[in-house]
C-alpha cells in the first residue's frame, strides 16, 4: 500500500478510536454524577460499568495498535517501556466505579447514623369523611415525568372519585351522573359509545333527553374550569369522542411501565409521581355498579401494590429508608393491611431496632382487622409468623 495512504488510514483509525474512548469516559462520568444524585440505581450503574469495561477493552487495544503502526510507518523507533498496558484502562474504570459506589453508600449510612432515628410515621386508617376533604386533592407532587401524556383534566379514582384540572382545580358538576359518565368514558377508551355507556351505568333503560342533559352538564362543568374547549365531542352518531382527559390509573400504569423498562431514566421519580396520586381505596365513596363487575377496582388495587413494591425495592437498594416507608405507606392507603407491604415495614422497623415503631405498626394492623366485618380479628398465619420472627413475644414488656 502507498505509505501516504497507509498513514492516512492509520490516523483515521486512531481518531475514531480516540473519539470512542473519550465517549466512554464522558458517559462514565455522567453516570457517576447521576448515581451520586440518586437518579441511577446501584445495580443499573454496575451494569453500565460492565458495558464500559467491555467497550474499553475493545477500543484501547485498537488505539494502542494504531499508535504502534503509525510509529512504525513513520520509521520512528518504539520504546517498549513507554505506554501503558492494554488492561490498565479497564481496570482503572472498574476500580473507580466500585470506589464511587462504596463511597456513596458509606456517606448515606453515616448520614443516617448522625441524624439518628428517621421520622417515618405510622400508617393510620383515614375515614371516608377525611378522604373527601379538598386538602387531600391538592397534595404537592413531584414534577410531571415525561412518560405522562399531555392532558387538561385528571379523573381520580385512586381514592375518592374526583375530577381535577392539570393545575389541581376541582371540577364540579351539577349532576352526579355527569361525573360518573366522564369517569366511565376515561376508563373505557375502546368503548366510548352512547349505547355502551347507557347499558353499563343504568340497570334500566334511560330516556334520551335525560342522557342528553347529562352530557350537556358534563361539557359545561369542564368548560367552567378549562375555559373554551371541546373535550367531549358533539356527534350525530353513537360515538362519544373524548380528548385531553386521563385517569390517575393510566398515569400510574405509564409510570410503572417506564420504571420497569428504563429504571435508570428517572424511574424512581416516575414512580413517586404516580404513587403521589394515590389518596385512598380505589373508587371509595362511589357506588358505581360497573366498577366492580368489570374488575376495574381489582386492577387498580393490584397496580398500586405493584408500584409500591417496585419503588420500595428501588429505595431499599439505594439505602433510602424514608422512600421505603413512603412507598409502602402509599400502597397501604389503597389496600389497608396488605400483608406484603406491611411485612416489609415491620422488618424495616426491626432492622433499625425501632421497637416502638414495630409495636405501633402491628397494633394498627390489629385494629384494622378488628374493624373489618369480614375478618375474624386474628392475623393470618403468614403475618403471625413474621411477628414471631421479629420478636413479637416481647410486646407486653414495652
Amino acid at each position: 500500500m502507498n505509505p501516504d495512504v497507509e498513514s492516512l488510514v492509520i490516523r483515521v483509525a486512531i481518531g475514531i478510536a480516540a473519539l470512542s474512548f473519550a465517549w466512554i469516559i464522558v458517559s462514565l462520568v455522567v453516570d457517576v454524577v447521576r448515581l451520586v444524585r440518586g437518579a441511577l440505581t446501584t445495580r443499573t450503574f454496575m451494569g453500565v460499568v460492565a458495558r464500559y469495561l467491555v467497550a474499553s477493552a475493545t477500543v484501547v487495544p485498537v488505539l494502542q495498535s494504531g499508535v504502534t503502526a503509525r510509529a512504525t510507518t513513520c520509521e520512528t523507533p518504539i520504546d517498549e517501556a513507554d505506554g501503558s498496558p492494554t488492561w490498565l484502562t479497564p481496570v482503572v474504570s472498574g476500580v473507580t466505579a466500585l470506589t464511587v459506589v462504596s463511597a456513596r453508600d458509606l456517606v448515606r449510612r453515616r448520614r443516617v447514623t448522625e441524624t439518628g432515628v428517621v421520622e417515618t410515621g405510622i400508617f393510620e386508617m383515614l375515614s371516608d369523611a377525611d378522604l373527601r376533604r379538598d386538602e387531600f386533592l391538592d397534595d404537592e407532587r413531584p414534577d410531571v415525568p415525561t412518560c405522562v401524556p399531555p392532558h387538561d383534566f385528571v379523573v381520580g379514582v385512586l381514592g375518592p372519585v374526583c375530577v381535577t384540572s392539570a393545575d389541581g382545580e376541582r371540577v364540579r358538576f351539577a349532576r352526579l351522573r355527569s361525573e360518573e359518565l366522564l369517569v366511565w368514558l376515561t376508563l373505557h377508551p375502546s368503548k366510548r359509545f352512547r349505547s355502551m355507556a347507557r347499558a353499563d351505568m343504568w340497570a334500566s333503560p334511560v330516556k334520551d333527553s335525560t342522557f342528553a342533559n347529562i352530557t350537556s352538564d358534563l361539557r359545561k362543568g369542564l368548560q367552567l374550569v378549562g375555559g373554551d374547549g371541546s373535550w367531549l365531542g358533539v356527534t350525530l352518531t353513537d360515538e362519544m369522542p373524548l380528548s385531553g382527559v386521563v385517569s390517575d390509573v393510566d398515569i400510574l400504569r405509564r409510570c410503572v411501565d417506564h420504571a420497569r423498562r428504563w429504571p435508570e431514566d428517572c424511574g424512581v421519580e416516575a414512580l413517586r409521581y404516580g404513587l403521589s396520586l394515590v389518596r385512598g381505596t380505589p373508587f371509595s365513596g362511589a357506588s358505581y355498579i360497573w366498577s366492580d363487575s368489570t374488575g376495574l377496582t381489582t386492577d387498580a388495587v393490584m397496580l398500586v401494590v405493584r408500584a409500591a413494591t417496585m419503588l420500595s425495592d428501588m429505595c431499599a437498594e439505594a439505602h433510602d429508608v424514608d422512600g421505603v416507608y413512603w412507598a409502602t405507606g402509599q400502597g397501604l392507603l389503597a389496600v389497608p393491611g396488605q400483608e406484603d407491604l406491611l411485612a416489609l415495614r415491620l422488618r424495616l422497623h426491626a432492622q433499625r431496632d425501632d421497637r416502638a415503631g414495630l409495636v405501633a405498626e402491628w397494633r394498627s394492623y390489629l385494629r384494622m382487622l378488628a374493624a373489618d366485618p369480614w375478618s375474624d380479628g386474628a392475623p393470618s398465619p403468614a403475618m403471625a409468623q413474621v411477628w414471631a420472627e421479629l420478636g413479637g413475644h416481647e410486646e407486653r414488656s414495652l
